[in-house]
């Protein structure tokens, strides 16, 4: 039971961390740091298993992995969902369809989902063109595969 809590709070830390590192930035622009933090609280319950001779590396592979790609897919989908913003921007009054989606697009724009992607290094402009990065090819190549 104990190393269980211990397992759990380890992913919960790591999912903290990784919050705190994407500091208001998207997932997929952040992924590196994501890993990152995961990997280190990986490594801290994967050590604190070895020490006390509790679930072996297998183990938390297995349920390390599982539980990343959950949180990963659960909080992609939140943050890309355009419903879910369109209902964050009503939170604190009703408003006009017109007035709401002209809130969404000051708000998220293609201007800023654009400067997302650059800052990510997803996208680079290259003699007054913008273009795919190698970043941004593999992104794109495993996501293909997702579908």
């Amino acid at each position: 039971m104990k190393d269980a809590l211990v397992l759990l709070a380890g992913f919960f830390l790591a999912i903290v961390m990784s919050e705190i590192l994407l500091r208001g930035t998207k997932l997929q622009t952040g992924l590196s740091k994501v890993l990152l933090a995961h990997a280190i609280w990986f490594g801290l319950v994967w050590f604190y298993m070895m020490r006390t001779d509790g679930f072996g590396l297998i183990t938390l592979l297995i349920f390390w992995s599982g539980a990343f790609l959950t949180w990963f897919g659960m909080r992609s989908h939140v943050e890309s969902s355009i419903l879910l913003r369109m209902l964050y921007l009503l939170r604190q009054k009703p408003i006009s369809a017109s007035h709401l989606l002209q809130e969404y697009e000051s708000h998220y724009s293609e201007g800023a989902r654009l400067e997302e992607l650059f800052r990510g290094g997803l996208l680079e402009k290259k003699a007054g063109e913008t273009v795919v990065t190698a970043k941004g090819r593999f992104i794109a190549s495993i996501a293909s595969h997702l579908k």
